[in-house]
């Protein structure tokens, strides 16, 4: 009997040590560690950068895990997370993700040709997204070998969904206590875009002209003109992006300035060039570009 007790006793304690263990894998996407540290996982390839916006030629690959300071900082305009104990730097939206409306139905594939459940567990996979539905992205979109751009979804599996069928930004993941680096500029963005808004007037009686033109990217991505606004008109506007689709744009009009940006139109799928407007407040500009 005193035997039975004794290993009674002995199989509680390892149960004991071993609880901690089990609780942290349970989240394995964000765990706290000793020295104020987070681990996160990475959920796209992520170029690091040091604190200046510098490349250093480190990359963090999709699914490994990182240890990071909690805090993110911004450097040019974007949050970035700091790899703990290094001058290196990847961007929040590689991370965390950021969240989209769905604006058409739509499938999730793992391949250009292949279509994949969404989802977890049993119960909540599903093969399609809903318009109206809410949905976190990661990254920048990718270029599948059809030519189309999908961004990805979830994971650990391959999911993703055509950029065509999801709306601008609608709200962060990652909180928004921010911090600055050296050479950054302040943090503003807001979790929501309901208050990353702006009044954009069209102003282009400057370059000599009577309109501007308002923009959309049609289902391969292709920027096309839509229709001409004339000088003075005022647009709510809810998103400033630069990248792969800002410079689209700059070279459909034949026009850029070394830093191409546009604005999005809210509650529409159009978009202005920022340098046809005035703006009576400044958005923080967000990266649309192929893998970083």
């Amino acid at each position: 009997m005193r035997l039975s007790k004794k290993v009674t006793m002995l199989s509680i304690a390892a149960l004991m040590g071993i609880a901690p263990l089990m609780s942290v894998s349970a989240n394995a996407h964000i765990v706290q560690a000793a020295d104020g540290s987070v681990r996160k996982t990475v959920m796209h390839n992520s170029i690091a950068y040091d604190k200046d916006g510098s490349k250093t030629g480190r990359k963090y690959y999709t699914y490994g895990s990182i240890y990071v300071d909690p805090t993110p900082v911004t450097i040019n305009g974007s949050q970035y997370y700091k790899i703990s104990g290094k001058d290196q730097y990847v961007k929040v939206t590689n991370i965390d993700g950021v969240k989209r409306k769905v604006t058409h139905n739509a499938y999730i594939y793992r391949t250009s040709t292949q279509r994949t459940p969404y989802g977890m567990t049993a119960s909540s996979k599903k093969w399609k997204l809903y318009k109206g539905e809410t949905v976190t992205t990661y990254g920048g979109y990718y270029t599948f070998k059809n030519g189309k751009h999908y961004f990805k979804v979830g994971g650990p599996r391959k999911q993703y969904v055509r950029t065509y069928n999801l709306g601008p930004v609608i709200g962060t993941n990652t909180s928004n206590s921010t911090s600055t680096s050296s050479k950054s500029t302040t943090n503003n963005t807001p979790s929501s875009t309901n208050s990353e808004e702006a009044i954009a007037t069209v102003a282009v009686a400057r370059y000599y002209r009577k309109t501007a033109p308002i923009v959309t990217f049609n289902s391969n991505g292709k920027a096309q003109i839509v229709k001409s606004v004339p000088d003075g008109t005022k647009l709510t506007v809810d998103r400033l992006e630069r990248g792969a689709r800002a410079d689209k744009v700059a070279d459909l009009i034949g026009a850029f300035n070394g830093d191409q940006t546009i604005y999005h139109i809210k509650g529409t799928d159009n978009w202005i060039y920022s340098i046809y407007v005035k703006v009576n407040k400044k958005l923080t500009a967000h990266d649309y570009d192929e893998a970083k």
